[in-house]
């Protein structure tokens, strides 16, 4: 199955990663990205936590890809404390980039960079 993916924001859609194979559409980095893919309903959150470190890595990295940020490979990632009531994990990528990846159970996922909300709560 091939996946493309149109531009939107930096929320993209999980859904597909968890429940179906993907493959590249080309083009690079083109910006902010969302998969619009039907999928069953499903808690995608328990998914999620479900996968080992190297598969929900592919899982983050796509999500860090799809949402225009720069990424090579998610290194590796951790669970962190929920934010706003969603499961959260900061992934750290190849070039030592840091991103808070939300997510809830509709596979809605929110990209953003984690050291800028580091730094705002250690001045604020």
């Amino acid at each position: 199955m091939i996946v493309c993916l149109s531009p939107r924001p930096a929320a993209v859609l999980l859904a597909v990663l968890l429940t179906a194979p993907l493959a590249g559409c080309g083009g690079g980095d083109s910006g902010n990205q969302s998969a619009a893919i039907a999928a069953p309903r499903g808690d995608f959150v328990t998914r999620m936590q479900a996968l080992n470190e190297k598969e929900r890595n592919v899982a983050l990295f796509r999500a860090v890809r799809d949402a225009g940020r720069t990424c090579q490979k998610v290194e590796r990632s951790v669970p962190t404390d929920p934010v706003a009531g969603k499961a959260a994990w900061v992934a750290t990528c190849d070039d030592q980039s840091a991103w808070l990846i939300t997510l809830d159970d509709s596979g809605t996922a929110t990209v953003t960079d984690a050291r800028a909300i580091a730094g705002r709560s250690a001045t604020g």
